[in-house]
Formats: structure tokens, sequence, C-alpha cells
């Protein structure tokens, strides 16, 4: 069976061409054969190319739907297609599920939001975008398209754009009719996730999201065999609003998406992505420019390169944007500069194997379910806040991790049944969670596995509805009893941990920037105790500072918590300890972390914090590599030197140290149960293989 093309392409790009045609000048100068050339002058190894924008203007004779006017004769996707054939560039088909000309013509086939709004009326500049609702006939219209694509082109695989619910749930004609018929109930039109009719239909449009997506990759597949299906993944990130869940990346062969942000962000999404996706490699996708927005701004070659290495160390592909002029030309030096970077990634790619799997000796873990801000119940859906509480206590959590060289990844449901690769879970005050998860979770602990909990986590279920103690109250040995009023809180250290915070103590205990539940404990020993401010932060008519609120009440209710479970620990925060983002709260957590741990970390370094390492097991347990990205926030790097790492390695097995690509062997040693060696400088990006000596004997005599 031939390998799917995704698996050995790292090199790819798509050229945005949301273009009108109400100017003769927009498109005129397209050129099918120069677009090619571009590509190859950047080496790119895979296109993704435009077959209908978010205007909904096509880019192929087709009678479903309008063509580019601006093309005239150009059948744009058969030119580009068969000339990236003959370059050897394998070739996906772009479709974007927006389509303002579909909207334009059919104002029956719109999204309706809850105010009545339609998208071009609340859709960032507004006019320019315009979404329709797949339970109208625009569902059967879009999927006419792709069936005309897949009989009529030759192309290795289809992808489409901005699949989900635009930042707001539907009130179409087509969805309130279709609900009250399943459900027999009316569509709710305020926030509320304490309310089960809420929850319930947030459950039944991702259901449907899913379905229809499901839909449109069985289509191509039916029709065109061997064609791959990616669809946009980009918008998980984003929470409720969008709609998506683990249902929805079944659908799709590999998870893509574009994302714009700083290093934490890339590496974090990164990790999440290549443990939603169903295949390896995920595909990261960036614009060439600051954002889409910055039509003639690139970025410099620095960041372009330090954004390519990311998503290559932590196991992807990656995609650069570049947007058309409107005329249909584009800007040469964008890919002169792409060449470069894609040049240096072409000497590393035989040796980056889809099927090694990231060392982690810590999961960051959310699920779909609890991508909300429980701040918005009450609000219109269109004030719903888009910044979720776990997201932003995930990623600070994973600054923590990093800064502390600890191996780390970002999973889901999806890897329930894995659980045991890990030293520690963390749950960062995970609202939902259901039977399924908390079963998996305390079997987890209970086999000898770590597990962090903080605030709420766990007390409501996935309809909703508020159990009556924390899913996983035993795990965490204690009780829930409710939650301070107090806005600010303080966590002091108990006598036998105080060790564990040395610039606090009872006087001056660690500030939490949030409240804290109020808990019993049941068979845990308490670390830490709640303090509160001598005055509530709430009331601003009575404070104790007129610029802080310093601690003054100190209570003998438990603030952190930890636990045995079996033959395994749990810890349970009442705040969010996690969230906090100074030296003094950072070393507290990574100190939780490694007494849950029950055993030490598979991998260490020096590395200072700009630097990431990640490691990988190849499909023989015992061939490992290393890649490691120097991702200042000042652009270029300064040089790196000697960064030391350490990996657990049996010293009679013997290993041989290899710089990559070139080979050259660095010198390491035994030290403690651990293999050492020094990386002598990192500028951007380094790759690293350890192999044990007598196989590579072995091999050389063969």
């Amino acid at each position: 069976m031939k390998e799917p093309w995704y698996r050995s392409s790292y090199r790819r790009n798509l050229i945005d061409m949301h273009i009108p045609d109400d100017d003769i000048r927009f498109m005129a100068d397209f050129d099918a054969g120069r677009y090619v050339e571009l590509l190859k002058t950047a080496r790119v190894d895979t296109a993704m190319v435009y077959a209908s924008s978010c205007l909904g203007l096509c880019y192929w004779p087709t009678p479903h739907g309008r063509m580019h006017a601006g093309l005239g004769e150009i059948d744009l996707i058969g030119e580009v297609t068969a000339a990236c054939r003959e370059a050897g560039i394998r070739t996906v088909v772009y479709m974007n599920y927006w389509n303002k000309w579909a909207y334009d013509n059919h104002p029956d086939w719109r999204f309706v939001s809850a105010d009545g709004l339609n998208t071009a009326e609340y859709l960032w500049d507004r006019g320019r975008f315009g979404v329709c609702c797949f339970n109208t006939p625009y569902g059967e219209h879009l999927r006419s398209q792709i069936e005309d694509l897949c009989r009529n082109y030759s192309f290795d695989g289809l992808w489409i754009d901005m699949i989900h619910w635009p930042y707001s749930p539907c009130h179409c004609g087509a969805c309130k009719a279709r609900y009250m018929a399943e459900t027999q109930r009316e569509i709710p039109r305020t926030v509320d996730w304490s309310d089960p009719d809420w929850v319930a239909w947030q459950r039944t449009r991702e259901s449907w999201l899913a379905d229809y997506a499901g839909s449109l990759t069985e289509l191509a597949k039916r029709v065109k065999p061997g064609v791959t299906v990616g669809q946009q993944s980009s918008s998980w990130s984003v929470g409720w609003q969008n709609g998506l869940t683990e249902a929805f990346f079944r659908h799709t062969d590999y998870c893509s998406g574009d994302f714009y942000g700083d290093a934490l962000l890339q590496t974090f999404t990164c990790k999440a992505l290549d443990n939603l996706s169903e295949n390896r490699p995920f595909e990261f996708m960036t614009s060439r420019c600051p954002d889409l927005t910055e039509h003639t701004t690139t970025k410099s070659k620095a960041l372009l390169r330090a954004q390519t290495f990311s998503a290559i160390l932590n196991g992807g592909a990656f995609l650069f944007i570049d947007a058309i002029d409107p005329t249909g030309t584009l800007d040469e030096r964008v890919y002169e500069t792409m060449g470069e970077i894609y040049g240096e990634l072409e000497a590393y790619e035989p040796y980056l194997n889809p099927d090694a799997v990231p060392i982690a000796d810590v999961a960051l873990y959310f699920n779909f379910e609890s991508l909300y801000d429980p701040a918005d119940n009450g609000k219109p859906v269109l004030d719903g806040s888009l910044d979720k509480p776990l997201m932003k206590a995930a990623k600070n959590a994973a600054r923590t991790l990093m800064n502390a060289n600890i191996p780390y990844t970002v999973i889901t449901r999806r890897n329930l049944g894995e659980l045991d690769r890990f030293a520690v879970v963390v749950l960062c005050d995970l609202p939902v969670a259901d039977d399924e998860e908390i079963e998996a979770f305390a079997a987890y602990v209970h086999g000898g596995g770590g597990l962090y909990a903080s605030g709420a986590g766990t007390l409501r279920r996935k309809d909703g509805t508020l159990r009556p103690d924390f899913g996983l109250a035993a795990v965490l040995g204690v009780s829930d009893e409710g939650q301070t009023e107090e806005p600010i809180t303080y966590m002091a250290p108990a006598p036998a941990f105080e060790h564990w915070m040395p610039r606090n103590d009872a006087a001056h205990p660690m500030m939490i920037a949030g409240p804290q539940r109020f808990v019993r404990v049941t068979t845990g020993e308490i670390a830490a105790t709640l303090t509160l401010a001598y005055t509530n932060p709430k009331d601003p008519s009575r404070f104790a500072s007129a610029i802080s609120n310093p601690p003054g009440i100190a209570t003998e209710r438990p603030s952190l918590v930890l636990n045995e479970y079996g033959a395994g620990r749990a810890a349970y925060c009442a705040g969010g300890l996690e969230q906090m983002t100074s030296d003094d709260h950072r070393q507290l957590f990574t100190q939780v972390l490694r007494r849950l741990a029950n055993r030490a970390w598979t991998a260490s370094s020096d590395a200072p914090r700009p630097v990431e390492a990640v490691w990988y097991r190849g499909g023989d347990s015992n061939s490992h590599t290393l890649r490691v990205l120097n991702y200042q926030e000042s652009l270029p790097n300064i040089p790196v030197r000697n960064i030391e790492f350490r990996l657990k390695w049996e010293e009679s097995a013997g290993a041989r140290v290899l710089l990559l690509p070139g080979g050259e062997r660095l010198t390491s040693s035994y030290r403690d149960g651990e293999l050492v060696f020094t990386l002598p400088e990192l500028e951007t990006f380094a790759m690293v293989a350890i192999e044990e000596e007598n196989m590579l004997e072995e091999e050389s005599a063969l």
C-alpha cells in the first residue's frame, strides 16, 4: 500500500487568494508557471492550492457557484496542479467553508447569531465575511463543489478551511427547526454553564459540526479513493464558541491549522496537535507576515526559521502562508528567504521519523467541554470571552515546565488509555469531567501515577450538572465545601513544608491571584493553609493598604493537600498555583510535581529558558533522537554554548552520540544511571542521535 504523502512532507506552502473580482485588474496577471517556479525557489515539497476563498469565488470552472471573473479562461486548479506534478511537488486543494458569494446570493442560507445578526454584521471588518449554515441548502452546495473537484482533477489531498461555527451558535430557521425536531426544545440564547438546557444545546451543535465534517471526508474519499482530507483545526483553541471536539478531529487525516503568537503558544499548540492528530506529522501553519493583515510586511528570517524549526522540534511539518497580490503576482524575495530556511530543514529530513514518539514525563490535560469561562454565565452569546481560563492556566504551566527543563506534552481524552506513559498528569482547574475520565485518572493514580488538580476541577459532569463533591475526591483526599468570596487569597506553608516555600511563611504567605475552594481533608496531608486578606478586596470602602490587599486572616483550612491513593500520589491545590508567573510560584509548582512523580525525570538539561529540548524514542526502544530549539524573545538568537543533556540509560548498553546531519561524534559519559553529553553550540536548531554502540557496530559490519 502506498504511503500517504504527508508522512514524508515537511516543507509546505499555502498562498492565500481572498481576492474579489469587481476590478478588472484583480487576478489578471496570474501565471501558473511563475507560481510554481517560486514554489521551487522556496524548496516547497507540498503546495496547498486555492480552489475557493472565503469570498466564495471559484478558481476552476464549475457549475456550482461562480468562477473568479479575473481569471478569464484560466483554470487555476488545473494548471497549477499539473505544473506542480511536473515539478515533483505534491498538491493539496484548498476549499474555504466561508462563502460571501453564497451569503450575498442566498440570504436564506445565512448563519444567524442569537442577536439576529448575520456574520457580515458582527465579524471583524464589517461587511467582508459572509458565512452560511450547513443545515441550510448551503451544506449540499459545498458538497457538490467538493464532488466536482474530486471527479475532475488530480491531487493528493483536500483541505477545508474555516469549518467551524463562526464564534457563536446559529439561530437560523434550519437550526431552530432541526433542534426542535430532535429535542422538542427552543434554542437557548443566554450563556449559562450551570444550566443543563444550555449545555445540551452546546453538546448538540458540537455533534452537528462533527457529523457534517465527517460527511465531507466520507464524500471526498468515496469519490476519490486514496485522497487525504484535512480540516482546519486551529479554532479548537477558541473554545466552545466554535464547537470543535474530539469527534471532529476523527474526521481529519492529520491535524492542521494556522496559529499566530509567541514561542510559548506555538510549542504548546504543537504538542496538543501532535496528540490530537489521527496521523503524524501534524501540520503547523503560520503566515510569513506578522499577521494576515500586514500584506507587505515580512517577518525576519530569524523569526521564520525559529517558527519553522519549532514545528519540527515538536514532531510536525511546517507550512508558510503567503498572500497573493490582488493582480495575481507574488514577491519573489519571500520565496528566496523560505528557500534558504527550507534548505536547512531538508538536511534533517532523513532523520525525521513520523513514527518516533516524543518522551514526556508530565502531561497537561484538557478536554473540550471545559473550554469555557464561568464568568460568562448570564451574558449574551456574542459577549462570551474568547480567552478561556483553562487554556491560560495550561499554557502558563507549560512555561513553568519549560523553564525547569522538564519534558512535557499536552493531552486530551484521546490519550486516556496511555496515561501510564507519564510520571505526572496535571489538571489545571478542569471544571468538567465525565465518568470515563474520572475512572481513568483514578486507575492511573491507583496504579502508581501522580496527579495534580486544582480549583473546581471535576465538580461538573459533561451535561453541566453539578456533582455533590469533586469527581476525584477520593483520589485527592479532600471534599469540597464551597469557595472564598475573596478574589485575592494566600497560601501559608505548613511547618513540615516550609522548605518548599523558602521566601514565604505564616506572616508572609504566598499570594494567589484568585479565589480558593474551601475544602475538608479526608485522607490527605496538609502542605499549606489558606490565608485571607485583612479585608475583602471586593469591598473598596475598607482596605488594609491602598495599593494591595495584604494577608491578615490566617485559617486552618487546607490550601495545598498531598494524598496517597493506591500505589500513587495526588496533590490538590485550592487555588490556581499553576496560573501564577513568579519564580517562587513556579518553583513550588515543580516541587509538588517532583513529589508526585514515582520516578526521576527521563531526561533533563541545564539549558537556559529560551531553549527547549524534545526527546524522541524510535520504533526500537534503544533508538533515541534529541531535537533542540533556541527561540529567544529578541531575534536573531544569541548562540548558547555547552548545554549539558542527561538521559536515563543503562551503562552496560553503551551509546554513541552523533550530531546530525553531519554525524560528528560528541563526547559522552555515564553518571548515576544517565547518559551525559554536551552540545557545544546552539544557534537555532540542533538534532542529536543516540544509539546503542553495539547496534551501530553490527550495522557497520553488515
